[in-house]
């Protein structure tokens, strides 16, 4: 084990620890992982002369005392380990779970970095002790170990893979690289290590070039769906409660902000079962900032929320929440923006992004039908529901979404009052939709129905012609601040609303119950004002102009652009990975099938196969042959092995009785060449076990005969 070899696998196994980089941030990382592999090998090379029986022990007591100092430093006194230290080195171990709940990149709690540098000491000890007692190549094995559990948590793309790549095809030439390594024998290295990193560098690319545009995989997914959810009442079953007479003028909470606000939402639902509404995206603890993942540029903006009449755990948020402060281990559903917490807070701080768009680009934007709930299954819909066709079958555009909320605006009216219509499933919505009003066909708008019942309806005509949709609960949010700058949100303000999936916008609300009567100002500025604008440029539904399906592309038809296939990820990274086993495997295979070829011919020929088998594994072990070259100039030229000289030996005795004596080639001749062989390849077993490798995989002998 030399001091170059335990770099390099130190090396890989920080490699690994940092690429939880995108989990936590590498500023929070390489600290402690440093330390963990700096501790590791101060520890090792201390014991190359002393203590050498102790070196796990003192590596194990090294690693653990740098991840006190540089994690777990709060429990420290003095900076000396205490009873807390030893607890939260324990409940380290569960923090990759509890990584899996949260969000990315999520917040540097040391109860939920610890297992990091934990990971990463466990992995420089096996490094180090594996190096010591087996091949390089299987001291490397750690270090990847550690790289896979983080590509576990998200996967590595772009540059960033084929860094990674590049990097452990380096760490693998200097494992490799004998000590000693002459000028003649470079080419034949060379040429390995190229066709290594080709092969590591080329899959790598392909596989982080992704045709469909999908995200990189994420154990995250997996984790999040079983983790154990919170079940509470839904504030859409608290809504009516809220509206009734003795609770409406109630303060639900008041805010500071800088920035116009229309609307608060608590959460967004987009299952329904006929009867109720629920969703069942997973909550995760919140990170330190949640990704907007929208892909449009948006603005930062923020909120000082103070809680009154809101007891639940549902916590009055934005569209796409960024951070929040002030909250005990919040969670959030990053699809609906749902914000919830443990305990309820007094006040809290909550950023967000607004997506900086205007109405014109709503109007030109498309329809995303592949919005994560927007067009979930409706169930069994009735059939007189179904035959509704408020957009006279025009295609799934943002217009026809504001079209629908034309219809509902137009033909229904909002409910008033103290005895409101109660219920959102499907008897209730039929009869919304469908009844006559009490007043009777003379009558100028249909049945009155409360927000909840106006957003299912939406919903499900939206989704019923193509538009993904979901169901929104929350507060309308006043124009104006009161005289201290709070705007103050009541219990009245409290409705639903349905929102529908714009691509490369995200969700964005409309407000098919909002009409004259509602007495709603917009305020300036904000998404409703947007919306408002968009409304007045769609024409009426029979107006709409569907989008023009781009034609098809042939030979034919003058069009000379080149087209590049979708190429399928799957196959590409299959057949990548086929070309480096079939170079692992195939090489040596193909060589052995050539040897039994040589050992089966007769006479002469299977003297001059054995020969030929002798030159070409000297040849891969760097033996330089030349046209003309007799066995005994091969056996001059390989004096740097001279363990193959006795075999060398028989193999020249064979052949010069085969072709220079004159008498014929017996089977004893054949056999004595083919022993000389057998000796020789019992020679070059002895050789160093890297350049066995290098001689099993050299290519150029192959093409010899």
């Amino acid at each position: 084990m030399s001091r170059r070899q335990t770099i390099a696998v130190l090396a890989a196994v920080l490699i690994g620890g940092l690429c939880f980089g995108p989990v936590f941030g590498v500023r929070n990382l390489w600290l402690p992982v440093g330390a963990a592999c700096l501790i590791t090998f101060v520890v090792t090379e201390i014991c190359r002369h002393w203590l050498a029986a102790w070196r796990p022990v003192l590596i194990v007591i090294g690693g653990l005392l740098a991840t006190v100092e540089t994690v777990l430093r709060a429990t420290t006194v003095a900076g000396l380990p205490t009873a807390a230290s030893i607890r939260a080195l324990g409940h380290g171990m569960t923090g990759w779970r509890l990584t899996l709940e949260s969000t990315w990149p999520a917040r540097p709690d040391p109860e939920l970095v610890v297992f990091v540098p934990l990971l990463t000491l466990i992995a420089c000890l096996l490094a180090v002790e594996l190096l010591d007692r087996a091949p390089p190549l299987v001291a490397l094995i750690p270090g990847l170990g550690v790289i896979g559990a983080s590509q576990l948590y998200i996967a590595a793309d772009g540059w960033r893979a084929v860094l990674i790549a590049i990097a452990l095809a380096l760490i693998v030439v200097a494992l490799l690289i004998p000590d000693k390594l002459e000028y003649r024998r470079i080419a034949p290295w060379l040429a390995t290590a190229i066709v290594t990193v080709a092969a590591i560098v080329c899959g790598l690319v392909v596989s982080a070039i992704d045709p469909a545009g999908r995200t990189p995989y994420s154990l995250q997914k997996v984790q999040s769906a079983t983790a154990p959810g919170v079940r509470q009442t839904s504030p859409l079953d608290e809504l009516a409660n809220r509206l009734n007479s003795r609770e409406r003028d109630d303060v639900a909470f008041k805010y500071r902000s800088s920035q116009p606000v229309d609307r608060w939402r608590q959460v967004a639902l987009d299952d329904f079962d006929g009867a109720n509404w629920t969703t069942d995206h997973p909550f995760l603890r919140m990170g330190a900032e949640l990704n907007s993942g929208v892909q449009v540029p948006t603005t930062l903006e923020s909120a000082d929320v103070e809680l009154q009449d809101l007891d639940g755990p549902w916590l009055p948020s934005q569209l796409l929440p960024a951070t929040v402060s002030g909250v005990t281990e919040p969670q959030v559903e990053p699809i609906g923006g749902t914000l919830m917490a443990a305990g309820r807070p007094g006040d809290y701080r909550l950023t967000w992004r607004k997506p900086d768009i205007d109405a014109q680009y709503l109007l030109n934007a498309g329809i995303d039908g592949l919005a994560p709930g927007g067009l979930n299954d409706l169930g069994p819909v009735p059939p007189e529901i179904a035959s509704m066709d408020p957009l006279k079958g025009k295609r799934a555009t943002f217009s026809t979404a504001i079209a629908l909320e034309k219809y509902l605006r137009q033909h229904y009216t909002l409910a008033v009052g103290d005895d409101l219509p109660t219920g959102y499933g499907w008897p209730q919505l039929k009869k919304f939709l469908l009844d006559e009003p009490s007043g009777g066909a003379q009558a100028v708008a249909k049945r009155p129905g409360t927000s909840a019942q106006f957003a299912a309806a939406y919903v499900v005509l939206a989704r019923l012609n193509g538009i993904p949709a979901r169901l929104v609960v929350g507060f309308r949010a006043p124009a104006k601040p009161d005289a201290d700058g709070y705007y103050v949100v009541h219990n009245s303000d409290a409705f639903a609303w349905p929102e529908v999936a714009v691509d490369g916008v995200g969700w964005w609300p409309l407000d098919p119950a909002e009409d004259a009567a509602t007495g709603k100002s917009t305020v300036a500025g904000s998404i409703d004002d947007i919306t408002s604008q968009a409304r007045a440029a769609v024409p009426p539904v029979n107006e709409i102009k569907d989008p023009e399906v781009p034609p098809s592309r042939d030979r034919g038809n003058g069009d000379h652009g080149i087209v590049l296939p979708r190429i399928p990820l799957t196959t590409v990274f299959a057949v990548a990975v086929g070309l480096l086993l079939l170079w692992l495997v195939g090489v040596p295979l193909l060589k052995l099938v050539r040897s039994v070829r040589r050992r089966r011919r007769a006479g002469s020929a299977g003297v001059v196969g054995a020969w030929a088998e002798a030159r070409d594994r000297l040849r891969a072990y760097g033996v330089p042959v030349t046209a003309g070259m007799t066995v005994r100039d091969l056996a001059a030229a390989a004096q740097e092995i001279p363990e193959t000289s006795d075999g060398l030996s028989r193999v020249a005795d064979a052949v010069d009785h085969a072709l220079w004596s004159g008498g014929p080639t017996t089977p004893e001749v054949k056999d004595h060449a083919w022993t000389g062989v057998r000796e020789l390849r019992k020679a070059l077993r002895g050789r160093p076990w890297v350049d066995r490798f290098q001689a099993s995989l050299e290519l150029r002998t192959l093409f010899t005969r």
